[in-house]
């Protein structure tokens, strides 16, 4: 054991903040590689103590070493944000009208972040907007000098003194700082330069209550970030938000499904995902050498707590975070300490349960009380009660504790009214402290987003139950112990009913969608790559490929990672048919990010008769940036054989199973290929239209 073990603390510190074992021990996610190989997401949601500063941290770090990019990162602080949800304020209550200057305000403050980055490149003197920038900065000098947020609270405060009545803020705004002329001129300039920026935003939840100049403040963000992205100008901003607030703008804004929906990254993480994190952070205290993750739990935990069903056991005192395992984790590993033992048992844990039980009931009333008024009040009813229930029971139940209160005034939020106790059913499954049973598993389903959700009450001899992470808090009591109550996290964060087959689909896509980020790259690994990619494949195309097979010519010479059989009668497939003739279509895995001309031969040599002239070559790159020397070999081999290789990244995967997961996005996959296909043929095989521009440019230059 080393030293960290008597400090109490052996899995590093529960906050990212403080957390000095971060940089040795952070686990690369899909999640991550979604938010650094893409530009797909402008949020990342999730709860507290699921990983989000954590994430901001190695995602700025991330961006700071890449090529053609600027960061800008900030954790806005609680008094400039009070300020700025103050100075909104003066101008009315009407969401609309501070949505609008708070959209101006924003979108003027991150172009000029932008600008004080580009005019230090060396292009800068020779770029378009040159001579329109320097006069902006001369008239607006004073502002420009700010960094942060207090400069767009100067903005702001100028544009409001200058207004003679609110409703004239927006457009005094925009007139006094030329907004449009702006973001034309850093349009231009940033791709004169060449550069992209990328605005890091967290902790946008300090000072932040359920209100409307609050939410205008982030609603006001939300649309500034999609005008960028809707003008294509090269300024990417990234929130972290915690769900409270997205809960919140999704009720208040009505325009937030259209420009929030399809740009938001949920953060989720399964039993899976917590056990591989948990045993990273062992092997690094313990300086264990390539041990697997079971192996190095059980170097941690002994007796009752050995392997992953013994991991599992402690997860249930938890709601499936990286901070509430870390602290059990650490707590119980210091009461071990203090019997001089070096691994934790059963009894270790169930001693510090009861505090981690308190602090997770504390974090779910200072999330969603002020958004569910009536939150703590209906939790503190079930105190001393048994923890579970049939629906029908805790319909009844809840109906007299509706009888029972008196009807309060004043309240915000969704739920400021309960007439029912289904709706307050509806509530408390919707916050995660109710779960359902599951016919088809037996096991307990939670939803810990907030969403609001609408259960199916048709079935009331269905068993519910308060989640075991807070039975010792409320002092419960169950009809069976707490580790016989299995836990199931859904995956899914829209508005829902239970169906079975839905329930049981969405939790798969979000395990496989995970599951790639925890296979190593290299060949002692492919095995496990070419499965992923297989059951992926599977899911995607569901209907338009079938008879998937891996490894379906084993004795031949040529032997053929992925087979499917080409069945489409409309959309991407049915093109690549009737194109390429490929009615038997291969996908070709490589576990690695380096190609070489040898991988691109092997694909040619599967590519005749039946396979047509396509096949698809999954890898794994650094980055979805398709490096030149491949667009060679792509053209090598449409001149001189006339076949079609579409290069897919593993993260080009992953993200169309993440998109899967909504009903509306059920054709992602497929137009995702379809635009890289576009790209293939277009750019990378249109060898002649390609030589003529350039040589075009060289003229003009001279």
């Amino acid at each position: 054991m080393t030293d960290r073990v008597r400090t109490g603390n052996l899995l590093g510190a529960a906050r990212a903040e403080i957390d000095g074992m971060l940089s040795h021990a952070f686990i690369a996610t899909a999640d991550f590689r979604s938010l650094t190989q893409t530009q797909d997401f402008h949020y990342v949601v999730g709860r507290r103590g699921t990983g989000k500063t954590a994430l901001f941290q190695k995602v700025t770090d991330f961006y700071k070493t890449a090529e053609r990019t600027s960061v800008i990162a900030e954790t806005p602080q609680e008094h400039n944000a009070l300020q700025f949800q103050n100075l909104l304020g003066s101008a009315g209550i009407d969401y609309r009208l501070l949505r609008s200057i708070s959209r101006l305000t924003w979108k003027t403050h991150l172009l000029l972040e932008a600008f004080t980055l580009v005019r230090s490149h060396y292009k800068y003197g020779k770029s378009a907007s040159f001579a329109y920038l320097t006069g902006y900065e001369r008239a607006h000098r004073p502002l420009i000098v700010e960094r942060g947020i207090p400069r767009a609270l100067a903005l702001l405060r100028h544009a409001i003194a200058l207004s003679k009545a609110p409703r004239e803020v927006a457009f005094t705004f925009a007139q006094t700082f030329e907004t449009d002329s702006l973001q034309q001129a850093m349009k231009t300039a940033l791709e004169d330069v060449g550069l992209r920026v990328v605005v890091l935003y967290d902790a946008l939840d300090e000072g932040w209550t359920p209100d409307i100049p609050s939410t205008a403040v982030i609603g006001g963000l939300a649309i500034a970030a999609a005008d960028l992205s809707d003008l294509q100008i090269r300024i990417h901003p990234l929130m972290f938000l915690r769900d409270n607030i997205f809960r919140s703008l999704a009720q208040m804004d009505p325009d937030s499904t259209r420009h929030i929906e399809g740009q938001t990254l949920r953060l989720h993480w399964d039993e899976a995902s917590l056990f591989h994190l948990v045993a990273e952070r062992i092997k690094i205290a313990l300086e264990l050498k390539e041990e697997n993750d079971v192996r190095a739990w059980n170097r941690f935990a002994q007796a009752d707590l050995k392997d992953r069903e013994g991991f599992e056991a402690c997860l249930r005192h938890t709601l499936y975070r990286p901070r509430d395992i870390l602290v059990l984790l650490n707590d119980a590993s210091a009461f071990a300490q203090r019997e001089g033992r070096e691994s934790i048992v059963g009894t270790d844990v169930d001693k510090t349960a009861v505090q981690i039980s308190e602090n997770r009931l504390d974090d779910l009333l200072k999330e969603y009380e002020t958004v569910l008024p009536g939150l703590k009040d209906f939790v503190a009813s079930f105190r001393q009660l048994k923890a579970q229930w049939t629906i029908a029971e805790l319909v009844a139940y809840l109906d007299q504790i509706v009888q029972r209160t008196e009807e309060t005034s004043g309240m915000t939020g969704e739920f400021a009214l309960f007439n029912s106790g289904a709706e307050i059913l509806n509530a408390l499954y919707s916050v995660g402290f109710v779960g359902v049973q599951e016919q088809t598993t037996g096991r307990f389903a939670f939803c810990h987003d907030g969403s609001a959700s609408t259960l199916t009450l048709s079935e009331p001899g269905r068993r519910a139950a308060v989640h075991p992470c807070y039975w010792k808090a409320l002092e419960l009591v169950g009809d069976a112990p707490t580790e016989e109550v299995a836990v199931q996290i859904n995956d899914d964060y829209e508005a829902k009913t239970f169906s079975e087959v839905s329930d049981l689909r969405l939790k798969r896509l979000g395990q496989i969608h995970a599951e790639v980020s925890r296979i190593q790259r290299g060949k002692n690994a492919s095995g496990d790559f070419e499965r992923w990619v297989n059951r992926a494949v599977a899911i995607l195309f569901e209907g338009k490929l079938t008879n998937i097979q891996l490894k379906p010519n084993p004795e031949a010479v040529n032997q053929r990672d992925i087979v499917a059989t080409n069945m489409a009668v409309r959309g991407f497939w049915k093109r690549i048919y009737e194109d390429y003739r490929s009615r038997q279509v291969v996908f070709e895995v490589k576990n690695y990010g380096d190609l070489e001309l040898d991988d691109l031969r092997q694909v040619l040599s599967y590519t005749s008769g039946e396979y047509g002239s396509f096949a698809v070559l999954v890898w794994r790159p650094e980055s979805e940036i398709v490096p030149e020397t491949l667009k060679a070999w792509l053209r090598m081999l449409y001149s001189e054989h006339r076949r079609v290789v579409l290069p897919l990244p593993d993260t080009t995967i992953a993200r169309c199973l993440l998109k899967l997961r909504s009903p509306r996005k059920f054709d992602a996959a497929e137009d995702t290929l379809g635009k890289l296909m576009d790209q293939v043929v277009r750019t990378y095989l249109s060898i002649q239209v390609g030589r003529g521009y350039r040589r075009g440019k060289k003229r003009r230059r001279r």
